[in-house]
């Protein structure tokens, strides 16, 4: 199936209040720790070494997650992105969540939203895929409106709220070989809209999107139900060798080496990591969006929340060629490649 004519709108975006730092996310696992000060200095002392290397600062944590927080959150970035694109509820068709947080099993969460938003009839259901769920859910979208020509717009969300699934619980340095990456965990909801006509305001008209698994790696990194998550992130970093040739070999196929994207909008485990990625492809750095230091790792929510930074930071011009790119647990990538169109950011 070709990739028919297609659309990516601006993001909505929403956070919570609560704003965490390094120093707070010290003072959580120190007040789960059972030894002496000094026996826990050396871990604080690892914490912060871990943070430091991957530059994180400050994410924003919902400390009251009630049932239906998830739906609330995404409630507020529907609303945010109707709001940045001018547009209204009235043509959407498809609901479609890609979130990692669910609240439960049934029903699907995109049901509990398109309520809350007063829709009354429309094709509502979940995609879950790790921290890729977001961009494969946009992907889903985009087949079913291949499939569908009697759908007009789809709207695409995810909500992370991810607080109980984060283990504080850190007794030796050696702890934090499962448990840095919760310790730079950030909630976040993000919300955006696909259809087949551009956006006023400008877009992304989309111009492939492309996968690729390696479904050995599952066991890296879990959050079991009714558990808390746990990550082997040296391992999971190490995968990363995947992501050059991957992006090098799709741009290669669309007629395009990686210089001739100007913005790579990525997931944002760190900011290391990223930089490393578009350093072993050979672009520079700052064609990068970086936002692991504003809010952290935000997971699934991640790639919107940067793709919102970069429209808010810099001149996104008709015409310049973006990449949207993730890579998740499990082990998977999506990568999203499209040109500018409409007005100029």
């Amino acid at each position: 199936m070709s990739l028919p004519e297609l659309y990516l709108s601006r993001p909505g975006v929403a956070f919570p209040d609560h704003r965490v730092d390094n120093a707070e996310t010290i003072r959580r696992v120190r007040a789960r720790f059972k030894g002496t000060s000094d026996e826990f200095a050396p871990v604080a002392a690892a914490i912060e070494h871990v943070l430091r290397l991957c530059k994180t600062q400050v994410r924003y944590i919902e400390p009251d997650v009630r049932p239906g927080s998830v739906a609330d959150y995404a409630v507020k970035a529907v609303n945010a992105c109707l709001e940045e694109n001018a547009t209204t509820l009235d043509e959407v068709d498809l609901v479609i969540c890609g979130s990692i947080a669910r609240q439960y099993f049934e029903p699907a969460t995109s049901m509990e939203v398109a309520a809350k938003l007063g829709l009354k009839r429309t094709h509502a259901f979940d995609v879950t895929a790790a921290c890729v769920g977001h961009l494969e859910a946009i992907q889903t979208a985009a087949a079913y409106l291949a499939l569908h020509p009697e759908y007009r717009t789809a709207l695409v969300f995810t909500s992370e709220l991810s607080d109980q699934f984060l283990s504080y619980d850190i007794q030796t340095v050696r702890d934090l070989q499962m448990k840095t990456a919760g310790l730079t965990i950030g909630n976040a909801a993000a919300c955006v809209l696909l259809r087949r006509t551009p956006f006023a305001r400008g877009g992304i008209h989309l111009q492939s999107i492309r996968t690729f698994t390696a479904p050995d790696h599952w066991h890296l990194c879990q959050v079991p139900i009714d558990g808390t998550l746990v990550s082997s992130s040296v391992e999971l970093m190490r995968l990363g060798k995947y992501i050059p040739p991957f992006v090098a070999e799709r741009l290669a196929a669309l007629g395009m080496t990686p210089n001739d994207v100007d913005h790579y909008v990525f997931h944002q485990p760190s900011e290391i990591m990223v930089r490393k990625i578009l350093e072993d492809i050979g672009v520079d750095p700052a064609k990068g969006v970086y936002t692991h230091a504003l809010y952290g790792n935000t997971a699934s929510a991640s790639v919107a929340v940067t793709y919102r930074h970069l429209l808010q930071e810099r001149t996104v011009k008709p015409g310049d060629k973006l990449v949207l790119g993730s890579a998740a647990a499990g082990y998977s990538m999506v990568m999203i490649t499209g040109t500018w169109t409409g007005s100029a950011s």
